[in-house]
């Protein structure tokens, strides 16, 4: 007889953290030496190498046999989520599901992980290869595949063996029912009596038994409760029906139904929760969600450690570093476009550095109130404060003129911050602390490690107000990933000191739990137009620049589900059509060149976000490229982007001169992002969908050929001068002055695709 126990990995809260180890220890201690059986460890792809260094530690100690299922991390990183088998498109955001149970909500989820868990669980896997370890030991009849905490006392044993040499002849499968302990010191009282079994059994096979454990049943989905049913043991469970139409189906009965026999028993130490271990209905209900919470607590804790090892949060989201050091090189060189743009950049910081001269008051000239700044700032100035934040850091970092870099630190201090503004400062003053106080501290400015000034600024900049500024219906229509970017660049230019910087870390988790648990947030998340887009682009932003690995990775990965919702096989958007035409509808315009610009408008913006989206994940290089990740309906952002591109190159040339200036200005930045895109993806070789390898090959030939169609890179934008008399063209307007069109402004300094 071979018993086998396979040890697996902690998974809180259904086990208790060490109680792996803590039973181990216990039966290595405690179970009785049996007659004619080997005892055999089963290392089942242990994850932490520390963890499986001590059980093989404590294993040899006690000079036991194990085999080792080795975890692969290469392997596992191949790995992606299963996405596309739900009914219906972007199903977690569907009607459907929000009217699903909180289990029903974990079950589908759950379905989500499944080859992640089938390799990092590997459930039936490390039962299949205890089963195929014992059919190569030449003498061994019985095969005893056991779970890891399971303990077999004395008299279990006695039954076992008495029963397997009577109808072990005729029988090939033997379940062995389990009863689970609340405390494992009752083995040790010498009580060794039949306990009430009520438990998921065990199971015995015979050397020549066929069966094995279904390799696509994963840990928490009937992964043992499947081969019981085919042997006919759990009739009365009917689970030949599956519980969702997702989920894969059972296999049929086996041949061997009924060649099976219920035989002494077993016992399996304690999980750590009492709560889970007791024989009733709630604890099993219990045990069930917890389970389905640990092991995606497990595979999420997984992903986020392998993401760490390379992700750092002050790493540029939206811009990518070396293309953003490659132009001010460029600069530096005498680059004509570069240097064109960079006279334009200069020229646009000086503007917004006299438009808020006032705004921007140091504590030396505040009004009588204390206020920094004559008025409140208003509704909907996000936008606009993170364009000129934008400008003025990006004029900082390729001019190297510090009044920019603090204009826009103090632009960042006195909305974000609520802090004043902070004047110009030399190395014998960047030492003081407060300035009511400071000339009390003079003695002490060059002492400690404070000196010489680790940053450009004040340690710490006095609050004129503890309230917050920005409001919450600006934050949820205006990008911000280019304004954290420029924070993240302010403070690597030492303009912004550390503790501003981990403050406006804060603000923006404040800002993060909003949108991830509020009402208005989760409304958002459920739209299928760009503002879906948009909202997954704030979060991955957000998520980046507050360190949330583990949040970022799940909305990374989960948003490729809107794919196939919002984009067709040939690339058509669906939804943002309707969307855009019911706001025609109800801004009462039925003009034909409204309509036309209306569409090219949206339809824009949502492929905007999307590639904005895609290149901020691709810079953070953690999470999968979702570039050409292929819906079940061949729906690909990369093919919308250019079917979009190309339907509107064809009608150029057919347009007034008005509507194709308007075109290419909307159409330009798309274009040469895209671009960088594809040779990202390809300079990367993202694995591509075979059914759309070729047709992703011709999309990014036709992105390098024809993107200058859309007017050179480095051309200033046109000056929109038309009477807006529609509503609809109103409001379009005002996305673009209030910085909602995706466009970062100076995008063509933050890239090197040209």
């Amino acid at each position: 007889m071979i018993l086998y126990r396979i040890i697996g990995n902690d998974l809180p809260p259904r086990h208790k953290e060490g109680q792996t180890l803590s039973n181990l220890q216990f039966i290595l201690d405690h179970e009785p030496t049996f007659p004619n059986t080997r005892k055999i460890f089963v290392l089942n792809r242990i994850i932490d190498p520390v963890n499986e260094a001590t059980i093989i530690r404590l294993l040899d100690r006690y000079n036991m046999e194990y085999i080792r299922v080795p975890f692969d991390e290469k392997e596992y990183e191949q790995l992606d989520f299963q996405l596309e088998s739900f009914p219906d498109a972007d199903f977690l955001h569907s009607d459907d599901y929000r009217r699903y149970s909180k289990v029903a909500k974990l079950r589908a989820l759950d379905y989500t992980y499944h080859k992640k868990n089938l390799y990092a669980m590997n459930n039936n896997g490390g039962r299949n290869t205890a089963i195929q370890h014992g059919k190569s030991i030449p003498n061994a009849k019985w095969i005893m595949p056991f779970d890891g905490n399971c303990y077999l006392s004395n008299n279990g044993f006695k039954e076992i063996r008495a029963q397997l040499e009577k109808y072990g002849k005729d029988t090939k499968y033997f379940v062995v029912p389990m009863t689970r302990l609340l405390n494992n010191s009752v083995l040790l009282n010498n009580l060794d009596e039949r306990p009430k079994t009520p438990e998921e059994p065990q199971i015995i096979f015979r050397y020549d038994a066929s069966e094995e454990y279904n390799l696509n049943m994963r840990y928490g989905r009937r992964s043992k409760l499947e081969l019981l049913w085919r042997l006919g043991a759990l009739e009365n469970r009917r689970l030949n029906r599956p519980t969702v139409p997702w989920e894969p189906a059972e296999r049929p009965y086996s041949k061997d139904k009924g060649n099976f026999k219920n035989i002494g028993w077993v016992f399996r130490l304690f999980s750590g929760n009492p709560q889970q271990e007791e024989n009733k209905k709630e604890a099993s209900s219990i045990r069930a969600f917890n389970r389905l919470l640990a092991i995606q607590s497990s595979l999420d804790s997984l992903d986020e450690s392998i993401a760490r090892r390379t992700f750092r949060h002050d790493k540029l989201f939206l811009y990518n570093e070396i293309d953003v050091n490659q132009r001010r090189y460029d600069y530096w060189t005498k680059h004509k476009e570069v240097t064109l743009a960079v006279e334009r950049l200069e020229q646009a910081a000086n503007e917004v550095l006299e438009g808020s001269q006032q705004r921007l008051a140091p504590i030396s000239s505040t009004t009588q109130n204390g206020m920094p700044f004559e008025t409140v700032p208003e509704k909907d100035e996000l936008g606009p404060l993170s364009q000129n934040v934008t400008i003025l850091t990006l004029a900082q970092y390729l001019l190297g003129n510090e009044k920019y870099g603090r204009g826009a630190a103090n632009l960042i201090r006195v909305h974000f911050l609520n802090e004043y503004a902070v004047e110009d400062e030399d190395e014998y003053n960047s030492a003081r602390r407060i300035p009511d106080d400071s000339h009390l501290l003079d003695f002490l400015s060059d002492q400690g490690y404070s000196f010489p000034s680790l940053s450009r600024v004040p340690h710490v900049v006095p609050k004129y107000s503890n309230s917050r500024i920005l409001n919450t219906s600006d934050l949820t229509k205006t990008d911000l990933s280019s304004l954290l970017d420029c924070i993240r660049l302010l403070r690597k230019m030492q303009v912004l000191t550390h503790k501003e910087y981990i403050d406006l870390q804060a603000i923006t988790a404040e800002f993060l739990e909003y949108l991830v648990t509020s009402p208005t947030g989760i409304h958002l998340a459920q739209m299928t137009d760009h503002r879906g887009v948009l909202y997954d682009l704030q979060v991955t932003a957000m998520a980046a620049f507050t360190d949330d690995v583990r949040l970022f990775l799940r909305v990374a990965n989960r948003c490729r589900m809107r794919i196939g919702k919002q984009f067709k096989e040939d690339g058509t958007q669906p939804y943002e059509e309707t969307s855009t035409r019911t706001r025609l509808l109800s801004s009462g315009s039925s003009d034909h060149q409204v309509e036309r610009r209306a569409l090219l408008h949206y339809q824009t913006l949502n492929l905007q976000y999307w590639t904005l989206l895609a290149r901020g994940i691709q810079n953070a290089g953690i999470a999968k490229d979702i570039w050409h990740y292929t819906a079940a309906n061949e729906g690909q952002i990369s093919h919308a982007v250019v079917r979009h591109l190309q339907t509107y190159a064809d009608t150029l040339p057919t347009l007034s001169p008005a509507d194709a200036d308007f075109a290419r200005s909307r159409l330009r930045p798309l274009a040469y992002m895209a671009q960088a895109a594809f040779r990202h993806s390809h300079e990367k070789k993202t694995p591509i969908d075979d059914r759309v390898k070729a047709r992703t090959e011709q999309d990014r030939e036709w992105i390098e050929r024809h993107v200058s169609l859309f007017g050179d890179q480095w051309s200033a934008e046109p000056l929109e001068e038309e009477e807006l008399v529609h509503d609809i063209l109103k409001i379009m307007h005002d996305d673009k002055i209030k910085g909602r069109l995706g466009v970062p402004p100076f995008w063509m300094l933050t890239s090197t695709n040209s």
